[in-house]
Parts: structure tokens; C-alpha cells; sequence
């Protein structure tokens, strides 16, 4: 079932429970999403028919539909003289209420009442929560706290929920009676985290709107979601008749961004007592409708967040991937903790983070060997600055990070992104250096520092030494902070400077004789793979390696990878065939790649056989990259001012740069004519990129924003910035080429940059 939700609460269709973003039930790795009873889990049945008779079944025809354009679900039942809708939604509008409409239309202005009943009844028990319920003028209010708090140490009390309903046992009991002077039933519900008060006032505000006139409701929920859209989407333009395949991938590509879309708030919601820092708790890879389970992965945020599912919120809806790394920066104090506990300095954030940021993964093999989540923290929070934080040369002043422990000042949660570095995104890339700089060990034999004692994301390799994966992305950690201190330019301190030492000097597993990374220093080539690993080197961390290496990584770890493995494996081996040219080899796996959607909603499952977890949104994940930086070609990075602006006064300063190379193979083509990503964020810009795979051209429009300079590939290998301008409102269409697009403002007047630094 599709999922509703608006990132503060969210629910499925049929679901017995509603779930509210960071409401959890369950000490330490018993840790879960905590049931809430959802007053719509069922259905209507009947109708049952009323004339001179009495009562009796009528039985008619019912379609399920999904509109994921606005986030509403709709029952049709139908016949000759009428046809009834009923409509739920959670409100994007209105952050606390959860919405169902039953109305019925006839054909006759005489016809016949009909009575419909509910399939099932309410229960207001949940297995996580002590839970009140208490009639209030026709109405309930239910309040809960949950059982167990996550951490004796770190929790001062439990979470407690507030909801507010007209849905009652009582009145559901009876149906609802349907007539032409009566046909209109409006079921409201709402959930606070804060006060039975809140829930109340959000309450009455949505009844008095649908007393005064029915659509606004709807008119609230296809507004909010028409202006989210408006942020930015991807999707495919043109078609090829009636061909079904194209018609299944766009509506995949469509749900896809819906269901992500669904896990995250457009408003702040007012944190829990016991933790009101925190307003948002990231992205489970089952998303917020789910977690209860562990086939759900129990509502807990892990590497999927930052590798898997932010890319795309990145580029669409940077204010969104800002919240995500709001949660990490809240969960702080404990990822200091913890590493100060085992001996380490700076930050190690768990594998399975949940409410207080306390390890909460169940496998402990796991727990103690995945440390790799810290890397991937630290390069979502780098992938966000390069694309969105304008890194001018400044004259930044310093910041201490002793106290930098998580606040609620309004200028600490500014929009500005060169504000949201100097106060948190600075302290996030400083700890996690710090811990990488105390957890890597110099062996003196290979005269280089090295890691062990780490699960690779193969999670059939339970423990290994320098995984290539892990060392890649520890380096990446390492040296961030000197790279965006330059890039701000601001001074580099000495401690940055020895990171960055560490980071160039981490041992790699090369196969010299087989010219290929290997998974981990001791890893026998052939050997089975769960999921997609040492492929990540090639993308998303661009590990600098030469053509051959790349192209024997996708050879032989293709062919050893477990074919029932996680989703997204094989989009990232489609994304790195593409960028090797491997045009009918990059089909297979983007094929391979949707095997994993089901069903008329089209939902992701963890394997191809629909097993694992449901509405996997970490295999949606990969499938979004897979067009946009696989088909679109779309890469991020920083490169060096100077060799764009000679005239810059600090040599090792660095911008930001849009990287495209379209890729076009013929079986995509015949499925997909144009690729359009409409309002891509980049450096306080907005641009529309439209991509005729059948024509070969490329249409770049700046929509908002100051102008961009494209630059071309020169016959010698550097990026030429004299030709191409893109101002707002003046499309500029191009042959399809390599290019590089960076802020106008970056440039002299006939500047080139080698293309070696992309």
C-alpha cells in the first residue's frame, strides 16, 4: 500500500497504526517506532441498501486509486444510480491532522438512501503505549506514553502522543448513511506531540474550514503539494505511443519522489519534552509509515539517509537534506560520547541511530564493525555545502568547537547555508575528522596508516582489515575540513593539515597484477558479495583510478554480487557502466535494478522476490541516482579558483562546479525520449535541465538566481569557460558534450581549467 504522510505523522492505507516522526518505544536495540491506533484502518463495505424492505447487501464494483501528485487515496465504489468516494490524506498543510472524506454523488434527485459500514472496527490498544481514552463532547481524546524509554542514561522520561478524533466506535458502529440532502461525511483525527491542547486547536481550526466549505481541505492538500513540487522533480517528457514500459517508469519515477517526499515536514513540529532540540529524526529505509518491525528496520535511521536517499533531496530540495543533517548534528552529544567511550576522540555515530542517538542495531557484529556511517555523515554534510553554500573567499571569523553541542538559537538554524556551516556544518566535518584521525593506526610496514577491524558494506564479510569502501570515505572524512576551510577561505589550522596527512597516507587494496580495488585487504577475487561496495568507489566518491581499474571493478564484481542482494546495487553498477561507456551492460543492471517494484502502487521491496522490507526507499533511492547521475550524468564537485580565476589571492582556494555528461543508450532511448530536471538547486540558483535523448541536445534555463558560465571540454583536455552564458529567462541548447557550469562571477576573462579535477 502507498504510503500518506507529511513528516510528522504518516500512515498506510489499511495499517492498523498511525506513526509519529520520533516516537519510539523500547530500550536500547528493542528500540522501534511506537504504535499509535490509526482511527482509519478500515475500509468501506456494502453498501447496505435502505427501502421499504429494510437493510440488505447491494453489493457493486470498487477501485483503489493513488494520487501521488497530492497525496490522497481514494476508494470508488459504483453503480447505475450513484458512485461514492472515499478520500484519505494527511494534510500537508496543516502538520497535526489526518483526513477522511466519504461522499456520495447520485444521478437521481430521488434516489434512494444507502447505508455503508466500515469492514473493520477501531481498536484503541497498542502494544507500545499505555494509552487513555476519553469521550469528550461526541468526540475522543486518547493520550499514551510509551512502555520503556530508549536510554535509562540519556532519556529523562517517556514519549507521550495526543490525538483528537470524531471517529468513534460508537458512530462507526452505525455506518454512515448517505443521502442526497445528506451526502457528505468528513472524518477528522489529529496528533500532537506537545498537548492534548494542540491537538484540540488543530482540530477545530480543520473542522471549521470543512464546515464552511467542504473543499478546502483539498484545495489546502493539492496547494501544499503543487508548491512542494514546485521546488524541483525529475521526470520523462515525451512517449513513444502506448508503450507500456515508458508508461511504468515515469509513474515509478513519479511515486518514488512522492514517497520520500512523505518522510519529510514543510513545517517544524515543536520537539518531545525530552528532547526539544531535535525536530525531525532522518529517514528510515522504509520511511515514516512504517517501523514497528524488524523487516522495517525499525524506524531507525542508518548509511541509507546520507548515501541512498539524500542525493536526490539534495539537488530538488536542499532545505529538506538540511533537515536531515539537522538530525545528525542533534544526535552529537551522544556520537561524543560514544567515541570517547571506546577511546576515540571526536564523533562515531551508531549503524542504527533512533531517538537519543544511541546505538540501537540489534546485530552486534554490526554495532561495533559498521563504522563507515560516520563517513557517510560527513559526505552528505560536504555534498550539501558544495551544492548549495556559496564558498566565496571570506574573511570568516574562527569558531570553537567545545561548546558546540546542540542549541535551538534561531541564528544556529539559519537558512543561510555559509551560516549553517560556520555552526554546524564546520563542528560535523571537525568531529568526524577527529574520530577518523584517532581511529586509523600507522603500520610501519606498509608505511602508511591503515583500518581494521570494520564490516564493509558486504555484510557477509563480518570483520576485515582496510576495506577499500571504509578507507575511501574515512579519507574523504579526513580531509574535509581542510577542503572546506579553503573553499570558505578561511585559515587552515595545523590539526586540519595533519588530518589531511592522514588522509592521503591511508593503504588502499590494490590487485596490481588483476588491476582492480579489491573489497578488503584479504578479499580472494570470486568471492560472494551482498550488495554494491567496492563499486562505490567508482560513484558516488569519485575515487581517482585509472579507466581499466573502474572498468574491471564493474567486471568482477557484477558477476559475484548476490543477485538477490538489496535494491540499490544495481543502480550503482548501471550509474558506472554508463560512465564507462557500457551501454548494454548498464541496461541490464538498471533493469535488474526495477525488478524490485511491485504491485499496482509500485512499491520497492528490499529483494526481487518481494521479500525484506516493504516500500524500500533506499532501493528508491538508488534508482533516482541512476537517472540523474547515471542517464543525466550529473556529478558534484569542488575545483581549483585559481586555474579559472588567476587573479585569486589564495592559491589553494576552490569553487563549486555542476558537472554534465549525458549518457544516451539506445534501449533507454526507446523507453525514455527526454529527461527533464526541472528546478535543480546549485549554488543559490535554480536551473531546468533538459535532456532530449533523441535528439542528442542538451537545454540548460536558469530560473532564479545570477548567471552561470558553461564551460566546454577543449581538444586538450580543459574546461573552456569563454563561449557559453546562461542568464535567467535566455535558454541556451547545446549538442550533447561534457559540461561544466560554475557561477559567472568565478571567472576572468578567457579562463580554462584542466579536466583532471572532476
Amino acid at each position: 500500500m502507498p504510503y500518506l504522510g507529511n513528516g510528522f505523522i504518516a500512515t498506510q492505507p489499511r495499517s492498523p497504526w498511525v506513526f509519529l516522526d520520533g516516537f519510539f518505544n523500547g530500550n536500547g536495540t528493542e528500540s522501534h517506532r511506537a504504535c499509535i491506533p490509526s482511527t482509519v484502518p478500515w475500509m468501506l463495505t456494502g453498501p447496505l441498501k435502505v427501502d421499504e424492505q429494510g437493510i440488505h447487501d447491494d453489493s457493486h464494483p470498487q477501485t483503489l486509486w493513488m494520487h501521488h501528485g497530492m497525496g490522497v487515496f481514494l476508494q470508488h465504489i459504483t453503480s447505475p444510480d450513484w458512485d461514492v468516494y472515499m478520500t484519505t490524506f494527511v494534510s500537508r498543510r496543516r502538520p497535526n491532522l489526518l483526513v477522511r472524506c466519504i461522499e456520495a454523488r447520485f444521478s437521481q434527485p430521488q434516489a434512494t438512501p444507502i447505508l455503508f459500514r466500515p469492514d473493520l472496527a477501531v481498536n484503541f490498544d497498542s502494544p507500545d503505549c499505555e494509552i487513555i481514552v476519553e469521550p469528550h463532547d461526541g468526540h475522543l481524546s486518547i493520550s499514551g506514553h510509551t512502555h520503556v524509554v530508549e536510554s535509562n542514561e540519556f532519556q529523562n522520561g517517556v514519549s507521550t502522543f495526543y490525538m483528537y478524533t470524531d471517529v468513534t466506535p460508537q458512530e462507526l458502529s452505525k455506518g454512515f448513511y448517505l443521502s442526497v440532502n445528506s451526502p457528505l461525511r468528513f472524518l477528522l483525527t489529529t496528533v500532537s506531540r506537545t498537548s492534548m491542547d494542540e491537538a484540540i486547536s488543530s482540530y477545530e481550526g480543520a473542522q471549521l474550514v470543512s464546515l464552511q466549505d467542504p473543499e478546502t481541505l483539498f484545495h489546502e492538500q493539492a496547494t501544499a503539494w503543487r508548491e512542494l513540487w514546485k521546488d524541483g522533480y525529475l521526470c520523462f517528457r515525451g512517449s513513444h505511443g502506448e508503450d507500456a514500459s515508458s508508461t511504468r517508469l515515469s509513474r515509478i519515477l513519479h511515486t518514488v519522489q512522492y514517497s520520500l517526499l512523505t518522510c519529510f515536514p514543510s513545517v517544524n513540529q515543536p520537539g518531545f519534552v525530552h528532547q526539544p532540540s531535535c525536530e525531525f529524526y532522518g529517514l528510515c529505509p522504509t520511511g515514516l509509515a512504517r517501523g514497528n518491525e524488524e523487516d522495517d528496520y525499525m524506524g531507525h535511521v542508518f548509511w541509507d539517509m546520507e548515501l541512498w536517499m539524500l542525493p536526490w533531496i539534495n539537488l530538488f530540495h536542499p532545505q529538506l537534506c538540511r533537515l536531515a543533517l539537522d538530525y545528525r548534528y542533534a544526535m552529537l552529544p551522544l556520537a561524543r560520547y560514544r567515541a570517547l567511550s571506546e577511546g576515540f576522540e571526536g564523533a562515531r555515530f551508531p549503524w542504527e541511530s533512533a531517538f537519543t542517538g544511541l546505538e540501537t542495531t540489534p546485530w552486534d557484529l554490526a554495532a561495533q564493525n559498521q563504522i563507515h556511517v560516520v563517513g557517510a555523515v560527513s559526505f552528505a554534510t560536504q555534498q550539501w555545502l558544495t551544492t548549495h553554500s556559496p564558498g566565496k573567499a571570506n574573511s570568516m571569523s574562527t569558531f570553537s568547537n567545545t561548546a558546540a553541542f546542540p542549541v535551538s538559537s534561531s541564528a544556529h538554524s539559519s537558512d543561510d547555508p555559509v551560516e549553517w556551516y560556520r555552526y554546524r556544518g564546520r563542528i560535523l566535518l571537525e568531529d568526524i575528522a577527529r574520530f577518523w584521525s584517532s581511529r586509523v593506526q600507522y603500520s610501519s610496514t606498509k608505511e602508511a596508516y591503515e583500518i581494521v577491524d570494520v564490516m564493509p558494506p558486504d555484510e557477509y564479510t563480518h570483520c576485515c582489515r582496510n576495506s577499500a569502501y571504509t578507507n575511501t570515505i574515512a579519507s574523504l572524512s579526513l580531509a574535509a575540513p581542510a577542503v572546506f576551510a579553503r573553499y570558505y577561505g578561511d585559515p587552515v589550522p595545523e590539526e586540519y593539515l595533519d588530518w589531511e596527512n592522514k588522509a592521503k597516507r591511508l593503504w588502499m587494496p590494490r590487485d596490481a597484477v588483476n588491476e582492480v580495488m579489491l573489497e578488503h585487504e584479504d578479499y580472494v577475487l570470486g568471492t560472494c558479495v551482498k550488495q554494491a561496495d567496492t563499486i562505490l568507489l567508482t560513484y558516488p566518491l569519485m575515487y581517482n583510478q585509472p579507466e581499466a581499474w573502474k572498468r574491471n571493478m564493474v567486471d568482477l564484481y557484477a558477476k559475484v554480487t548476490d543477485p538477490n542482494g538489496p535494491a540499490m546495487t544495481w543502480s550503482i553498477f548501471c550509474i558506472c557502466a554508463l560512465e564507462l561507456k557500457e551501454f548494454d551492460r548498464a541496461m541490464d543492471y538498471f533493469e535488474r535494478s526495477i525488478e524490485h517494484v511491485h504491485g499496482p502502487f509500485l512499491g520497492w521491496t528490499e529483494v526481487r522476490d518481494g521479500s525484506g522490507a516493504a516500500n524500500f526507499l533506499t532501493g528508491a533511492g538508488g534508482f533516482l541516482q541512476s537517472i540523474i547521475n547515471g542517464f543525466a550524468g550529473v556529478r558534484m564537485s569542488l575545483i581549483p579558483h585559481p586555474r579559472s580565476k588567476p587573479t585569486c589571492p589564495d592559491s589553494v582556494h576552490t569553487v563549486a562546479a555542476l558537472f554534465l555528461t549525458p549518457c544516451v543508450p539506445t534501449r533507454f532511448v526507446q523507453i525514455v525520449p527526454i529527461i527533464r530536471l526541472q528546478h535543480l538547486h546549485f549554488q543559490q540558483r535554480t536551473l531546468t535541465i533538459h535532456i532530449d535523448l533523441t535528439e542528442q541536445n542538451v537545454t540548460l534555463a536558469l530560473t532564479q538566481g545570477l548567471p552561470l558560465s558553461v564551460g566546454r571540454l577543449s581538444k586538450d583536455r580543459h574546461w573552456v569557460f569563454d563561449t557559453f552564458r546562461l542568464d535567467k529567462g535566455i535558454p541556451l541548447q547545446l549538442r550533447f558534450q561534457p559540461l561544466c557550469i560554475i557561477g559567472i562571477d568565478l571567472l576572468d576573462d578567457i579562463p580554462s581549467i584542466a579536466a583532471d579535477v572532476c
